[in-house]
């Protein structure tokens, strides 16, 4: 969903009192002046203040093993010619003032070479978790929620409207920020409607393919694309992945900025990631990113190499394609963050309508829905830690469910992440605002994805071991868990529910991500697998007893091998004033509700389906001869509604 607002500023302040005062003016490792203080590797900004690494002069933190005895350690520490400060027993460190005339540099090697010694390293002055010094950080909630009243998104209902959030409904940036031991340029490629390359707040923060000379006409790296170094427009067929002059095509630089715009350097907005790099792919404009340019895109993060790969964008057909792209993707080694979608709809179940003059809503929605490890799927919630809802539409006396627009799914969707009034980059010059011509506010799952593909390049930088599967488990094992995402204001198509809040378990962890507790959090599994899909589908021996219960479980489905030529047929009852759905899907078949392309046109084939039973009832019966020999999976669909139910399946 894109919608959009201009912008009215507010300045973000920091003031911070010096730790230690005059006493950080030297600098500990050369001894020089506080201009040659030694920056974060690849000049990466540290997330205080200035972006300079500050320590304590002349001081040296000496860590000592574990069984090191203390009269040995202080023997070194005399013949080295240090002095301990402010000593301490019963600890197994040390911090020791270096003697005039030697640098802290040549102290720390000297330590380093006694067996006692486990790590020595000088004092570093670490600050709170500081706010960065960008004039629109204060717009932007989503990273740190004050309560503090922020713009919105513009829905067509005027200028100038603002509101609150609720305090610590963010993502915890600037703990994170702080809490980074590990600064790397992790590399997240956003597949989208293209990147401003000179967006200010971007420039710096471009992924540059270290094989390409800019510029020279030649394909210096040999992977078939001529002078590519930030990336490369498949749209146009050249190097430039700049967006064209639309607002609608500032889509991927939106997506872009919340993923990594540079910090602390005075200008618009901070990026989740501030020191990731973005590979910018362009695949189309906003009306037409088609699945030729998104695959050659996947294909060419693979081969240079990205660590995230962030994909804002959904459609309802299943692509066999598409599908086994993101799984080489995934044994690559690269996390593919992907929309849940807009169309406020459960992903568990089957929906399409188009109503006249209207966009299109669908569910499942592909990418998001395909049961890849390596897939993380992210649903919208607000500055209230509410499920996604436009919020200038709510303050115009509209039911709360009509303004829902997140999609969300048990089984099919993996977290929550904020995607409401979401400040970001733009193309130059394309915002409705007046003031600050290079940012504007969005709405959508598109801007909550990259939220959580931006924590992917912390977590990346923090581990730079951990596999796609790890990064993603711990995102998944960080999440906050608010009640107020137990909540749903949604509307059913069938059921007319939207009237009353919807209760239910809405996403695989019920949780809104948290950048901060990502950085430490387990990376042992997090998606076990269910009986709402195939892979997890259970043994059937007829008849048996379930259960589904929409707006949670939605699904049950169970495995049968069947005999080619025989007859079948399967029989659902449940409770009176339900509606369920039986569907039985063929040998072969890789998820629920794989409906490929031209499956329902007139004249169309859906290869994986055999048979189905649709009514508008709880009891429903199907009847069919098996094409072939092989195990066949029944499925029990709660269609906005649920219960429990019985099953037989037997031989006609």
């Amino acid at each position: 969903m894109l919608a959009r607002f201009g912008l009215t500023v507010s300045l973000a302040t920091l003031v911070a009192a010096s730790l230690v005062g005059s006493a950080a003016s030297a600098d500990p490792v050369t001894g020089g002046s506080s201009a040659e203080h030694a920056r974060a590797p690849g000049n990466a900004k540290y997330p205080w203040g200035s972006g300079i690494a500050r320590f304590v002069p002349g001081h040296v933190v000496v860590v000592w093993k574990e069984n090191a005895p203390r009269q040995a350690t202080r023997a070194l520490n005399a013949r080295l010619g240090t002095r301990m400060v402010a000593p301490t027993s019963g600890l197994n460190v040390d911090v020791v003032q270096v003697s005039a005339g030697t640098s802290v540099r040549t102290m720390i090697r000297r330590y380093q070479r006694s067996p006692l010694v486990r790590f020595a390293e000088p004092d570093r002055i670490a600050s709170v978790a500081a706010i960065p010094n960008d004039p629109l950080f204060d717009q932007q909630w989503a990273l740190n929620n004050t309560g503090q009243f922020h713009e919105m998104t513009n829905q067509s209902f005027g200028f100038g409207q603002q509101r609150h959030g609720t305090a610590g409904a963010d993502v915890q940036a600037p703990a994170a920020w702080d809490a980074q031991t590990v600064h790397g340029p992790a590399v997240v490629a956003v597949i989208d409607t293209g990147v401003d390359i000179n967006q200010p707040d971007l420039t710096n923060r471009l992924w540059v393919n270290p094989g390409e000379t800019p510029n020279d006409g030649l394909d210096n790296d040999g992977n078939g694309f001529v002078d590519d170094v930030n990336g490369w427009d498949f749209q146009g067929n050249d190097k430039n992945p700049t967006p064209t002059n639309s607002l609608d095509d500032s889509h991927g630089t939106h997506v872009a900025g919340i993923v990594a715009a540079e910090n602390d350097n005075n200008e618009g907005i901070s990026g989740v990631c501030p020191d990731c790099t973005i590979m910018a792919l362009r695949i189309g404009t906003a009306a037409s990113l088609t699945l030729g340019n998104e695959l050659k895109a996947i294909n060419y993060a693979i081969r240079n190499h990205a660590d995230v790969i962030n994909l804002s964008l959904g459609d309802p057909v299943w692509s066999k394609a598409e599908r086994a792209a993101i799984a080489r993707a995934g044994k690559a080694g690269i996390l593919v963050v992907v929309a849940a979608g807009n169309s406020s709809m459960d992903n568990d179940i089957q929906f399409y309508e188009q109503p006249q003059g209207q966009p299109p809503s669908w569910a499942p929605s592909y990418p998001a829905s395909y049961t890849l490890k390596n897939i993380l799927a992210v649903a919208a919630s607000n500055d209230r830690d509410q499920y996604g809802y436009v919020s200038q539409c709510q303050s115009q006396h509209i039911p709360l469910w009509q303004c829902g627009f997140t999609s969300w799914g048990h089984d099919s969707v993996d977290v929550a992440a904020p995607g409401v009034d979401i400040l970001s980059t733009v193309k130059a010059g394309m915002s409705l605002g007046h003031t600050y011509p290079n940012d504007e506010f969005f709405d959508g799952t598109s801007m909550a994805a990259p939220m959580v593909a931006g924590i992917a390049g912390l977590v990346r930088s923090e581990h730079p071991a951990y596999s796609a599967l790890q990064i993603k488990n711990a995102i998944m094992h960080s999440v906050i868990h608010p009640a107020s995402l137990k909540l749903y204001d949604a509307w059913g198509p069938e059921a007319g529910v939207g009237k009353a809040l919807l209760t239910g378990h809405f996403t695989r962890t019920q949780g809104r991500v948290n950048a901060r507790r990502a950085l430490t959090s387990s990376n042992s599994n997090a998606t076990p697998l269910t009986d709402g899909n195939i892979d997890g589908a259970k043994a059937f021996t007829s008849p048996t007893v379930g259960h589904v219960s929409w707006p949670a479980d939605a699904n049950d489905v169970y495995k049968r091998k069947l005999r080619k030529g025989t007859r079948y047929q399967a029989v659902l009852n449940g409770p009176a004033g339900s509606d369920m759905d039986l569907w039985v899907w063929r040998p072969g078949t890789t998820e629920i509700f794989q409906f490929t392309p031209g499956c329902f046109v007139k004249g169309g084939r859906c290869p994986a389906l055999q048979a189905v039973s649709g009514g508008r009832t709880a009891d429903e019966k199907v009847t069919f001869k098996a094409p072939k020999t092989g195990v066949f999976y029944i499925q029990v669909n709660g269609w906005y509604s649920g219960g429990r139910y019985a099953l037989t399946f037997k031989k006609v």
